[in-house]
């Protein structure tokens, strides 16, 4: 098939796509496979199942792909991509582990993926073997991003707080790093220095409860009281799950301000929790 057939057909598909005609252009895309066999419309197609919420019929598209491009690691590498995008965390650790001595990406997309696994030993391995394969990668402080989060939740405080420093240089407005941070600093009893970054972070992203959670922390911890009740009042209000760590700090907050009434309250939700977890 000539080249300018095959681009009548690709925008033939692409107004079908406009228009709502999935399969229309599902068919179209899977005759040009046939007759061209051009890794571009392996992915197209595999795209087109995945935002039609197909994700399995993607999957399988480009698994027969890598099956007929096995010595390509950029179908790999997509294929991995794919897989990721979709939280299929295992599958994608399987494709892209044939790729990781040539491939330093694959290295990255392993170590996220063992990070969502909350296999954090693991991803912090993947993490530093990126970082070390390819010092000069975009990726390198995305890496270092994650290696804070990782590090933080293997309880390596002062390591977290070196990756965390290092992300700064291109993430000092993401509110995640600054929540990091924030929680770092707050592990290592460094409450004043946890201010700044629990602020950033609440002004990027105040809907995110965990950014709820450790301001109220902080500012208990900073005797602000006010401050406290705010920002557990506001966790207890985004979070479907609420401790009762959480009820026993915010009717603290209530005591120290003399709010007696509100005070007990929390403590009766306190006492309903533990009575939920521990029944006998």
């Amino acid at each position: 098939m000539d080249e300018e057939r095959i681009k009548f057909k690709l925008k033939l598909a692409s107004a079908f796509i406009s228009e709502g005609k999935n399969l229309h252009a599902v068919q179209i895309y899977k005759n040009l496979i046939e007759e061209t066999g051009k890794e571009e419309i392996y992915f197209q197609l595999a795209e087109l199942y995945e935002d039609m919420g197909f994700i399995d019929s993607g999957k399988n598209i480009l698994s027969d792909l890598v099956g007929l491009k096995s010595d390509s690691n950029e179908v790999t590498l997509y294929f991995g991509q794919y897989l990721l995008r979709n939280s299929r965390w295992i599958e994608a650790i399987e494709v892209l582990s044939g790729i990781v001595d040539s491939t330093p990406a694959a290295l990255f997309l392993i170590a996220y993926s063992y990070m969502m696994l909350n296999e954090f030993e693991l991803a912090k391995e993947y993490f530093s073997n990126f970082i070390i394969s390819d010092e000069k990668n975009e990726l390198k402080q995305e890496a270092n991003l994650y290696l804070a989060k990782v590090e933080y939740e293997l309880h390596n405080y002062n390591s977290a707080l070196n990756y965390a420093t290092n992300a700064q240089y291109l993430y000092s407005d993401f509110w995640e790093l600054n929540l990091i941070l924030a929680k770092v600093y707050y592990s290592l009893d460094m409450f004043t220095h946890a201010v700044n970054p629990i602020q950033k972070a609440l002004k990027l992203n105040s809907k995110d409860a965990s950014v709820q959670e450790f301001a109220g922390k902080i500012f208990y911890q900073l005797q602000d009281f006010k401050k406290a009740e705010k920002f557990f009042s506001e966790f207890i209000e985004l979070s479907s799950e609420v401790s009762a760590e959480i009820y026993t700090l915010l009717a603290k907050s209530f005591v120290k301000q003399r709010k007696i009434d509100e005070a007990n309250y929390s403590l009766n939700w306190h006492c309903r929790l533990t009575l939920l977890i521990n029944p006998q």
